[in-house]
């Protein structure tokens, strides 16, 4: 082999492994450029159905957008409270967040009415609320008061109400019991209405307070109540479903922006679909608790029409605005 076509070969091979090199090298810096990765903030367990939404949100985003796209999820409160990621999510330093209903009245006072006592009838009224027209109406007041945009609403379960030695078979029954409550105008609001003497009280506190009487019962969704052993120290869950309070799937509008009208499409259908699983996931352990509590206390079937005429919807003070008017009509619409 002549000296020419030696080095035409030694040319050849170092150019095809430049290619090589420089492909791979920019195949790298491509991907990992096109990856658009959100941080998704919320403050319950890994081991809660709210986590395992998170959870089905993000493989969704990352099966829609084939690998561009991928959220991962700070569970517990690791990223700050709700509060704290509201606020985050409105001046952009934060992504994405699981934000309570009731968390936004403080910005958006209109949002209260989605909290109120029985505004609901059943999952399916309240599905169709959320994903109506009092839904939309909501979302695009948050967007424009918090710089929120609410990508999709996720139901939560119905909550109900344990006693420790009195049944509630109808309001009557209810009346001068004390029942511990959060520290919420809507449930303190709620259970006067309804003749109780609500009681706030620390949740980590509930279970003591229960066992010597502190309170006489106490209201949650029976997901929580049992994951806290009450079942412990009451005898009695009555089923009231008065108050179910539905939380989100929301992103900073400064973060949505900034992506592509692909991706905000992507991101906008997961999300849908993921409550949409996190609703049967809801109906599904809301069943499951409510068995797993009946194995232990007695379960009342509370005359709940008797709960519900004892309710002044104008006492909230929400209900003074018009825009709140506009939007419990439009619930009320969706029956």
């Amino acid at each position: 082999m002549n000296r020419r076509k030696i080095v035409s070969l030694l040319l050849a091979s170092v150019v095809v492994l430049s290619v090589i090199l420089t492909g791979c090298q920019g195949s790298g810096d491509t991907n990992s450029e096109k990856v658009v990765k959100l941080q998704l903030s919320h403050q319950v367990s890994p081991k809660h159905s709210i986590n395992e939404t998170a959870m089905k949100f993000a493989e969704l985003v990352k099966e829609k957008s084939e690998g561009t796209m991928e959220i991962e999820i700070f569970p517990s409160g690791s990223l700050g409270t709700e509060r704290e990621n509201l606020e985050a999510l409105g001046n952009g330093s934060l992504d994405m967040a699981v934000i309570a209903v009731e968390f936004y009245p403080a910005l958006v006072e209109e949002a209260g009415v989605f909290v109120l006592p029985y505004m609901y009838d059943n999952y399916e009224h309240q599905t169709a609320v959320l994903k109506g027209e009092a839904g939309k109406m909501l979302s695009d007041m948050i967007l424009d008061k918090t710089g929120a945009r609410v990508l999709s609403y996720y139901p939560l379960a119905f909550r109900q109400v344990v006693t420790t030695d009195k049944p509630i078979h109808t309001v009557e029954d209810i009346k001068g019991l004390k029942i511990r409550v959060p520290e919420s105008p809507t449930y303190v609001n709620t259970f006067t209405l309804l003749g109780a003497a609500p009681t706030p009280v620390a949740w980590g506190e509930t279970y003591t307070a229960l066992e010597t009487n502190v309170v006489s019962g106490m209201e949650n969704t029976p997901e929580s109540m049992y994951s806290a052993s009450m079942h412990e120290v009451v005898k009695y869950i009555n089923i009231t479903d008065h108050i179910s309070a539905p939380t989100t799937f929301s992103i900073s509008d400064q973060v949505f922006e900034d992506l592509t009208e692909e991706q905000k499409t992507i991101i906008s259908e997961a999300a849908q679909e993921a409550t949409d699983f996190g609703l049967e996931l809801t109906i599904a352990n809301d069943t499951k608790f409510r068995e797993e509590l009946a194995k232990n206390i007695e379960v009342i079937e509370t005359d709940k029409e008797s709960m519900r005429n004892a309710i002044n919807y104008d006492a909230f003070n929400v209900m003074k605005l018009e825009s709140a008017k506009k939007l419990k009509e439009l619930i009320d619409a969706a029956r």
